[in-house]
C-alpha cells in the first residue's frame, strides 16, 4: 500500500507499507518519534490501528515530531484572527475557516479572489499542504489572506 507522508521538516514523500501494518509499525519505520495523523484529522492515530483500515490506499498522513497543536494566525486588511489546528490540517481547511463566518466572513465571490501566503515570505501556501509542514519550531504559523491578483503601479 502506498502512503503519502508529510513531515514537519521534510518534503512530501511516499512510503510503501504492508496492508496489515499498524500505525505504530509505520511510525517505527520513520524513526519511532512523534505521532501520525490522517490528513485533516483532529487527533493522531492510535498506534494499534491498522493503517489500511484507517486510511485506505493512497491517503495522506502527517508525521509530526514536535507539535500536537499549532497556533495559526491569519492576517487580513489590518486585522488578525487566530485558531489552533492539528499539524495535519490542510491549508484548504485553514482557508475555509479564515474566509468563513468564524474568520473574516468573506462572500463566496470574494473568497474566490483570495489565497493564503506565508507571512513575509512571498510564498503562496498550496491548498494540499499541511500546516505542520509550514510551521516554525515554536509550533506557530502566520499566514496572509491576500488577493490572488495584485496590481502594482
Amino acid at each position: 500500500m502506498k502512503l503519502y507522508v508529510h513531515d514537519d521538516d521534510a518534503p512530501l514523500s511516499t512510503l510503501e507499507v504492508e496492508d496489515t501494518m499498524t500505525a505504530q509499525a509505520v511510525l517505527d519505520l520513520r524513526g519511532g518519534q512523534g505521532d501520525l495523523w490522517i490528513e485533516d484529522a483532529d487527533d493522531p492515530l492510535d498506534g494499534n490501528v491498522c493503517v489500511k483500515d484507517a486510511l485506505g490506499d493512497g491517503r495522506h498522513l502527517h508525521h509530526s515530531r514536535r507539535c500536537r497543536r499549532l497556533t495559526v494566525t491569519v492576517r487580513y486588511g489590518g486585522d488578525t484572527k487566530e485558531r489552533v489546528f492539528p499539524p495535519a490540517a490542510t491549508i484548504q481547511r485553514v482557508f475555509q475557516w479564515a474566509t468563513g463566518n468564524k474568520g473574516f466572513d468573506l462572500s463566496k465571490a470574494e473568497r474566490a479572489k483570495h489565497e493564503l501566503g506565508v507571512c513575509g515570505s512571498g510564498v503562496i501556501a498550496e491548498r494540499r499542504e499541511h500546516v505542520g509542514s509550514l510551521a516554525g519550531p515554536d509550533c506557530s504559523l502566520c499566514l496572509d489572506l491576500a488577493p490572488k491578483e495584485r496590481f502594482e503601479g
